[in-house]
């Protein structure tokens, strides 16, 4: 049997559609290791715009055709002080070698980087094993919960380093493997977990957010907000 036969067994798929109907809660049910339907109707997870009809979204559909100059626009418009869009902004500053702009937020930046949170998504978002180990060490240093390590390692694009991060989320978290496995890595079979599924979206999006922009540039702007390199 391959890995992802265990896989798919640890994560409860072996069964019938006719048993994966029976093995369903309520929609308000949250009973230990159910599984949440996933449903077609649900919103998509992305983060609300902050009132000005305009998003993160926008702003990396910007960057992805080209715009540079309007993604940086959008940032500012929608920037809060804090969290990603702050981020982001001063990650896009620090590209354009606007400088003035990145001293005024590094300071916010350096509080996003404060505990495990951004230092696993940015290490998911890197993928590569060798550049992700610094933030992955952070993460372990800030008491990380093993679920967060284990994801963080899933998206390795080493496979012996992604196998050894499945296996452990599989383990340590088999309702958010199965949130994984449906929205990360598309398994057939696969269901969110009514419970998993907040948690999955306020990591995921940041990440995947990260991703889009350029991890390696949002890497460097958190190394200078904590002090470390340029």
């Amino acid at each position: 049997m391959g890995f992802f036969d265990k896989a798919r067994q640890y994560l409860g798929l072996g069964g019938s559609s006719d048993e994966d109907e029976a093995d369903d809660p309520a929609p308000n049910a949250a009973a230990p290791g159910a599984r949440g339907r996933d449903r077609k109707d649900r919103p998509p997870l992305v983060e609300p715009p902050a009132g000005t009809g305009q998003s993160v979204e926008d702003a990396l559909a910007a960057r992805e055709a080209g715009d540079h100059a309007e993604a940086r626009k959008i940032l500012a418009t929608i920037d809060r002080g804090k969290g990603l869009r702050t981020l982001l902004r001063a990650a896009a500053a620090l590209e354009a070698g606007d400088e003035d702009v990145v001293k005024s937020l590094l300071a916010a930046v350096a509080e996003e980087a404060e505990g495990w949170k951004l230092s696993l998504q940015l290490a998911g978002a890197l993928g590569d094993p060798a550049l992700a180990a610094p933030y992955l060490a952070r993460a372990v240093a800030a008491k990380a919960p093993a679920w967060a390590i284990a994801w963080a390692r899933a998206g390795s694009s080493d496979e012996a380093e992604r196998r050894a991060g499945l296996v452990d989320l599989l383990f340590e978290d088999p309702r958010l493997a199965r949130t994984i496995a449906a929205r990360d890595f598309n398994v057939v079979g696969a269901v969110t977990d009514a419970d998993a599924t907040p948690r999955y979206a306020a990591f995921a999006h940041g990440r995947d957010s990260i991703r889009r922009f350029g991890a390696a540039t949002v890497g460097r702007l958190v190394d200078r907000a904590q002090g470390g390199a340029r």
